[in-house]
């Protein structure tokens, strides 16, 4: 390759005027995200820019010198002076060769070149330092701050001083670094492929919203507002915290204070989104922003207001239900009433909820009440503890309570007395609970004498005259002055003598009757008097069998005293009889025979009282001819010393007819 013509040395045959020495060459170094630094020979080649380097003034040498073939040199590039550099590399310039004959070109191989953005090319001219890069020196051109390193084989110019701070070492050839090709210079190495940093988009800034647009989007409860400056964190929780307001606080606690706290945050939400919007936006955003705000809250507000006016027209229904006590058509109304409305008018809910719960104690309460009207006064008990509970802890509900306890009362008197008698007996008793309850003791006074005295008159029908004397006993004592006194007095007196019969009849019943030992009184019957008194015989058959059957009788009704006999023993001795055995064995026996005696009490059933306390003797016929007798163990012991009569049935009866017969 030949060498560029700016840099060709003239031919020695010619003669030249005489070169001034030139020292080493400086160049200006690349940055290193430039292109390949191009060589003096491409410098030449290239057509001049608009800006040229300007090139050194030659001055004539006295000798020509024959340059000296010299090797690339490692230049060190200076620092400079402004600031604190990177550390830059030294940089390989090439020498000026001698001149040579033409030397055949050979092709050389080199590396693939650089691809990408070539730097400028510099300027040709003159050289002219660049402003903020460190500036290599020109040959032969001595510079301040370089000291300078001779070049071998070049003698040392006058006027020079002797180069200080370079050691003088045996130059050795260096490797060549990396890139560095010695027939073409530096090949620009592409830079590694680096991805760019990522970097994070700046955040959205607040969108600028209408302040009257904001505040009445947020009137409509649903965050619109924030939704429109775009604080959409903002936006969710303000929406949550009023659905949670409005879907759950306000439906379960429903009072006039959770009402007040809904209108404070709706109010809330107003002014801050108010104050927070960041305004003033464009008019033609500005009205479309007011529309969509405006329209989002008419169109909640309006939804409210008529599930307020629904509210209140179930609310009056529900009153007027109350008014009148009708607990039907009340709950009728409140089955209407649903989430909406309870959103709408958490007071009506409040009242509503209140009014179901009275409503179905009442109900249950009604239904004890009716299960009361037998007689039970269990459920009686039951049903009038839930009314006191529900006109105390349930206030407004007092017409209900009264219409639960007037159809009660008005159950009574039930068809059954007896059932009648012992609810008014129960209300009677009842601790008094100073309210309307209170009322139900006085339809005691009303009904209970009447009930009594039919209760009684069905006692007496089934023959219950205990209990039927005891319901007469409670009216006379009760209602003196009770219209219906001498009817009881009649009753009590006529179930005394059921008692005293059914007495009479117990005590006279049986083979072991008790009457003789336990009497009682049978005021119907008949005194004992003149005439026949008829009499009920107990005790020694044998004797009583003996008397007339007018004299006896069976029925208690019919009979006027009650006669109990003793058994019969050995009265008065009448005759002595000896008397020898049948076998004519044995000597005599001798035989005393005696009257028969038995005691005999008599009793006035009328009274009870005993008015027959005798003892009697019957006489009849002694010494028969022939007596029996038992022998025990088959000894004949003879017949017993002492036997009684037989007994005259004659004497018998004229013995009880004093008696009987007055």
């Amino acid at each position: 390759m030949t060498q560029p013509p700016s840099q060709q040395q003239p031919p020695e045959s010619e003669s030249q005027p005489p070169q001034p020495e030139q020292g080493p060459e400086l160049k200006q170094e690349p940055q290193s995200e430039q292109g390949p630094e191009p060589t003096q020979a491409a410098q030449s080649e290239q057509e001049p820019s608009t800006e040229q380097e300007p090139q050194l003034k030659q001055e004539p040498l006295t000798e020509q010198e024959p340059q000296l073939d010299q090797e690339p040199m490692l230049v060190e590039e200076p620092q400079p002076e402004q600031g604190p550099q990177l550390d830059r590399e030294p940089t390989l310039v090439q020498e000026p060769q001698p001149e040579q004959g033409p030397q055949p070109e050979q092709e050389i191989p080199t590396a693939p070149l650089w691809t990408g953005p070539q730097p400028p090319a510099p300027p040709a001219g003159p050289y002219m330092p660049q402003p903020g890069w460190p500036q290599q020196p020109q040959p032969g051109i001595p510079q301040q701050g370089w000291p300078q390193q001779p070049q071998p084989g070049i003698p040392q110019q006058p006027g020079i001083p002797p180069q200080q701070g370079w050691p003088q070492p045996a130059w050795q050839p260096q490797p060549a670094p990396p890139g560095w090709h010695p027939q073409q210079g530096w090949q620009q190495t592409p830079p590694p492929m680096i991805p760019p940093p990522m970097v994070p988009a700046p955040p959205k800034e607040p969108r600028k919203a209408d302040r009257l647009a904001v505040a009445a989007a947020n009137a409509s409860f649903l965050s619109i507002g924030y939704f429109m400056m775009r604080r959409v964190g903002l936006g969710l929780l303000t929406l949550l915290i009023s659905f949670v307001l409005m879907f759950f606080v306000v439906p379960s606690v429903h009072t006039v204070l959770i009402e007040v706290v809904a209108v404070l945050w709706w109010l809330a939400m107003i002014a801050h989104g108010y104050f927070l919007a960041q305004g003033p936006v464009e008019p033609t955003t500005r009205l479309r922003q007011r529309v969509l705000g405006i329209s989002a809250a008419v169109v909640v507000l309006l939804i409210l207001g008529l599930l307020r006016v629904q509210a209140a027209g179930i609310g009056q229904t529900v009153a007027d239900a109350k008014a009148g006590g009708d607990c039907t058509h009340a709950l009728e109304g409140l089955d209407k009433v649903w989430l909406g409305l309870r959103i709408a008018n958490a007071p009506l809910a409040a009242e509503g909820d209140d009014t179901v719960t009275a409503c179905r104690q009442l109900n249950e309460a009604g239904v004890r009440l009716t299960s009361g009207l037998s007689g039970d006064v269990a459920d009686l008990n039951s049903g009038f503890n839930q009314l006191n509970t529900v006109l105390t802890t349930k206030p407004g509900h007092e017409k209900m309570a009264d219409s639960v306890l007037d159809r009660f009362l008005a159950g009574l008197p039930t068809s059954n007395p007896c059932e009648t008698v012992e609810i008014t007996r129960w209300l009677g008793q009842r601790a008094k609970t100073n309210n309307t309850l209170d009322r139900s003791a006085d339809v005691v006074a009303q009904h209970e004498p009447n009930a009594l005295l039919g209760c009684a008159d069905s006692y007496m029908t089934a023959q219950q005259w205990t209990s039927a004397q005891t319901v007469y006993q409670q009216l006379v004592n009760a209602y003196p002055a009770d219209p219906n006194k001498a009817r009881a007095e009649a009753g009590i007196a006529k179930a005394g003598l059921a008692i005293e019969l059914d007495t009479l009849k117990d005590r006279t019943s049986g083979s072991s009757p008790e009457y003789c030992g336990n009497p009682s009184k049978y005021s119907a019957a008949k005194a004992y008097r003149k005439g026949v008194n008829r009499a009920m015989f107990f005790g020694n058959s044998t004797e009583s069998g003996r008397l007339p059957s007018a004299w006896k009788t069976t029925n208690p009704e019919a009979a006027t005293l009650v006669v109990c006999l003793g058994s019969d023993t050995q009265g008065a001795a009448v005759r002595t009889c000896d008397y020898r055995s049948s076998f004519g064995t044995g000597g005599l026996h001798s035989v005393t025979f005696h009257k028969v005696k038995i005691s005999v009490k008599g009793y006035e059933i009328k009274t009870g009282k005993l008015v027959i306390n005798q003892t009697l003797q019957f006489g009849g016929s002694s010494c028969p001819a022939t007596v029996r007798y038992t022998s025990s163990f088959g000894i004949d012991t003879g017949p017993p010393r002492h036997m009684t009569v037989t007994v005259d049935a004659k004497d018998v009866r004229a013995q009880f007819q004093k008696l009987i017969v007055k």
